[in-house]
């Protein structure tokens, strides 16, 4: 059975953000997966936008169907975070999420997992993320999933790609997640134990 995608777009007060992006890897996607030829607008499938407020677009996607669905969006409240090695692979943004999702299940004393491959930053199961160090943002060169607030911001030259070690965490004063829906969210790591593995969040940058 053919795996079905989807992207999630910021909707904010009936204006759909960042658009471009979202085609970039939809498109890329499908000539990967699915061998199309053709390029998609995903402008085309977000009718009848909600004209007021904050709204979570989903849009799934495979070969051949487009499905769209508005929901009210309500930020999760991300207070702790869990490092958790893991060799995962998540390339391609799928609609089965079942890996990431069991992550939490097994670690419901966290809010969040972030996931570390051989000994690497990669991803956290919502958001890419960037480490600060000496005034620069960096994030890691080899995430689970490149991320489309990722690929904008690397485009802006807001942030930098770069390997990071968690040995090496000492070495930075932020930490901060990023995607579509929070933009850059900044966590508070002045005082990071990695055997507790705490993150307290702090305050949401709107890039």
């Amino acid at each position: 059975m053919q795996k079905k995608l989807f992207e999630t777009i910021r909707i904010q007060d009936g204006k759909a953000m960042h658009l471009s992006y979202h085609n970039d890897r939809c498109n890329q996607s499908r000539k990967v997966l699915f061998a199309a030829e053709n390029t998609i607008d995903l402008a085309e499938h977000l009718p009848d936008l909600p004209v007021k407020g904050l709204y979570r677009a989903k849009i799934i996607y495979d070969a051949k169907n487009i499905h769209t669905t508005y929901t009210l969006y309500r930020p999760k409240k991300i207070g702790r975070i869990q490092l958790l090695e893991t060799a995962l692979r998540y390339p391609h943004k799928y609609l089965d999420r079942v890996a990431l999702d069991q992550a939490l299940v097994q670690h419901p004393d966290c809010d969040e997992v972030l996931f570390t491959r051989q000994g690497l930053f990669t991803d956290t199961t919502i958001a890419n993320i960037a480490l600060r160090q000496a005034g620069i943002w960096y994030t890691p060169a080899t995430p689970l999933l490149p991320g489309t607030t990722r690929a904008r911001l690397l485009d802006e030259g807001r942030i930098a790609l770069r390997d990071i070690p968690v040995s090496t965490i000492a070495a930075y004063d932020g930490l901060a997640l990023m995607n579509a829906m929070i933009g850059f969210y900044e966590i508070d790591v002045s005082t990071l134990d990695v055997e507790t593995k705490e993150r307290h969040a702090t305050r949401n940058i709107s890039y």
